[in-house]
């Protein structure tokens, strides 16, 4: 097992390794020049110098990729050459808004999702109810992210209006974490996390309805039954075993949250790390755009990372040499 995990770690280093290096140069391969978005057409070019210099974009692309790997190494991203202040300065306030649509969303999705597959898993074989179910699913797994955020917005902000469509809203004079609990703020964080929440059901739900039918015949499912229990407590206890795929794969749905995120983000206007990240790229602004990718690139290595070292304390049968 150890050495499972000191190999597993390696190769997760070796992944974050090529992701910093890949982001190295796809940025620096673009035609576009950084300075361009900060100053005026009468920019000399001693002073145009001067800026390249100051970012570190001057030299042989050697030297800046030692530059790069130096400062990644001790966690300094550089400044923003949009905002003129550190990148992590610039992320960690949008980290702290994506949080706030990919926690509930993932935990919602999940919960209604298994809620729905233990109900479609449950239902006579062909019946109506398990139709219908997997009906859903599919069709919603089909349709992607930035559709549902649109018909989101089209239905409960534009036609019914019952909700804000774009932005936080209205947050706290107070610069802490207080400043998020206004309910102008609670009001503009429905329908994104709704999104996701919808975004991932389908995945839940086929995941639980598959675990549950493969249960529902096994024998300590007639030994329960036959002790006289209701029906209701006979699902759960099918259920209850039937969650491990789901729990191993909400490690890695990390992954689909990020590439799901990043679109909900740019649709509702929503101030994160994956609309920054798109706004980065487009302004040429390589410390806010590198640091955004790293961030994600770590988170997405290390779920993968948990839910193998999970799914062996979930699971006794699965063994690692």
């Amino acid at each position: 097992m150890r050495a499972y995990i000191a190999r597993r770690l390696l190769q997760a280093v070796a992944v974050v390794f090529g992701v910093i290096t890949l982001m190295f140069f796809m940025f620096r391969l673009m035609p576009a020049d950084p300075t361009t978005m900060l100053v005026e057409q009468g920019l000399s070019d001693e002073a145009r110098q001067a800026l390249l210099e100051q970012w570190g974009l001057t030299g042989s692309m050697a030297e800046q990729y030692w530059r790069y790997l130096v400062n990644m190494a001790t966690g300094n991203f550089g400044s923003s050459f949009f905002y003129q202040k550190p990148a992590w300065d610039v992320l960690l306030p949008m980290i702290i808004n994506t949080a706030w649509i990919a926690v509930p969303g993932m935990l919602l999705g999940a919960l209604v999702g298994c809620a729905l597959g233990i109900r479609v898993g449950w239902a006579r074989r062909g019946s109506a109810t398990e139709r219908a179910g997997i009906f859903l699913a599919t069709i919603i797994r089909g349709v992607p992210s930035f559709v549902l955020g649109i018909f989101m917005l089209a239905i409960f902000s534009t036609w019914l209006r019952w909700l804000p469509g774009f932005g936080m809203g209205q947050l706290g004079l107070t610069d802490d974490f207080g400043r998020y609990f206004t309910s102008s703020f609670f009001l503009h964080l429905v329908l994104p996390v709704a999104t996701l929440a919808i975004f991932f059901i389908p995945e839940n739900l086929l995941l639980m309805r598959s675990g549950v039918v493969e249960n529902r015949g096994e024998d300590y499912i007639e030994l329960v039954r036959a002790k006289g229990v209701s029906e209701s407590r006979v699902a759960w206890h099918a259920a209850r075993n039937s969650m491990l795929p789901v729990i191993t794969w909400l490690f890695p749905a990390l992954a689909e949250t990020v590439a799901g995120i990043i679109v909900i983000e740019v649709v509702f206007s929503w101030p994160g790390v994956g609309r920054e990240l798109v706004l980065a790229v487009g302004r040429q602004d390589y410390p806010v755009a590198q640091a955004a990718f790293f961030v994600l690139a770590v988170m997405i290595v290390l779920a993968n990372l948990l839910a193998d070292l999970v799914y062996v304390k979930l699971d006794p049968r699965v063994t690692y040499t």
